[in-house]
């Protein structure tokens, strides 16, 4: 009886030594646990784990513990870091052409929602980036941006000469804003709040929850330009961890992705509208180009898309070509 209970012990032992470990998936963040996007992420960990039984192991560090998004962007291939999340204009130090989607007007809601565009803008970037050893697997909306002031009443163009503003890095964005007679100023999101009421900046460049969560009544005037800018987080894999998984785990993550990006998108647009609802009812004003002041824009803007098409013509090209086989434009 007791050889027999010890050649149970030795069996168990024995499969339990054999059995393969867990696949790691570390996946850093500088946002606050409490951010939208650490839920997603947190989601994306147990929709993973559950399909893959285990298999991988999804680790989510929020808050910069280990690594800021630029950071871990680095660290993806030096087996640290598997995926990172960053604001897709981040992807612009790795692979410059990737800017084609931060150009002026260049991408929109209704675009994003078509399929054969969210499919073609994930490959056109992994595209830009497989020399670096990157993959996209796909797109979250961040927000639409506006410009926010403290004392300054924007309701033109013309208003916005001269003014410093701080925006969300990327050479695009900067160009962009230079062209429009503005000053970008780059600073870390917590600190924009104080510069801006210290007079350090004139404005802000940000999304309705920046203005309503981290400015709140400093910033009272608002402008918006439909479909000016509509900021997005890369979901970006290291492609050679990636492609070295089983075909089974690699679509456990996929469609993990494709999931949470079909809701997302839609789910964004609408927390969008209750924080401007939250900031107009407290008193804070917020003036909206018309079609007239639109159309000034695109034509000024233009000399921003003209300049990156002249300096990466393939991922322009590429992007218009896109655009024509689906039928839709931003």
């Amino acid at each position: 009886m007791k050889s027999t209970r010890l050649a149970a012990v030795f069996a168990a032992g024995t499969m339990l030594a054999g059995a393969a470990p867990a696949e790691d998936l570390v996946l850093p963040s500088e946002v606050a646990a409490t951010h939208w996007k650490t839920e997603y992420m947190d989601r994306f960990a147990d929709e993973v784990g559950q399909a893959t039984g285990g298999d991988i192991d999804v680790k989510v560090f929020p808050a910069g513990q280990i690594y800021s998004d630029q950071a871990a962007l680095a660290a993806l291939g030096t087996g640290a870091v598997q995926m990172v999340w960053p604001v897709s204009v981040r992807l612009e130090t790795v692979a410059p052409a990737t800017g084609v989607i931060n150009l002026p007007f260049a991408i929109s809601d209704e675009m994003m929602a078509d399929a054969c565009m969210k499919a073609g803008v994930r490959d056109l970037l992994t595209g830009e980036l497989q020399n670096a050893g990157l993959r996209v697997l796909g797109l979250l909306r961040t927000a639409d941006l506006y410009f926010v002031f403290s004392d300054r009443q924007v309701a033109s163009m013309e208003d916005l000469e001269g003014a410093k503003v701080r925006v969300t890095g990327g050479r695009v964005v900067q160009d962009t804003m230079r062209a429009l007679g503005i000053s970008p100023v780059s600073m870390a999101a917590s600190e924009m709040s104080t510069a801006l009421s210290q007079g350090a900046i004139d404005g802000v460049f940000t999304s309705p929850a920046g203005w309503a969560e981290m400015i709140g009544m400093t910033g009272q005037n608002a402008f918006y330009v439909p479909g000016f800018s509509i900021l997005t987080y890369a979901i970006v894999v290291d492609d050679a961890w990636f492609q070295a998984l089983p075909e089974d785990q690699r679509a456990a993550i996929q469609d993990s992705i494709d999931g949470i990006a079909e809701t997302q998108w839609s789910e964004a647009i609408e927390k969008d509208a209750e924080a401007l609802e939250k900031m107009t009812a407290q008193g804070a004003t917020l003036v909206t180009a018309d079609a007239e002041q639109i159309a000034a824009w695109k034509e000024l803007t233009g000399q921003t898309s003209a300049s990156f098409s002249e300096a990466y013509p393939e991922a322009a090209q590429a992007f218009q070509d896109l655009e024509d086989r689906c039928g839709v434009s931003g």
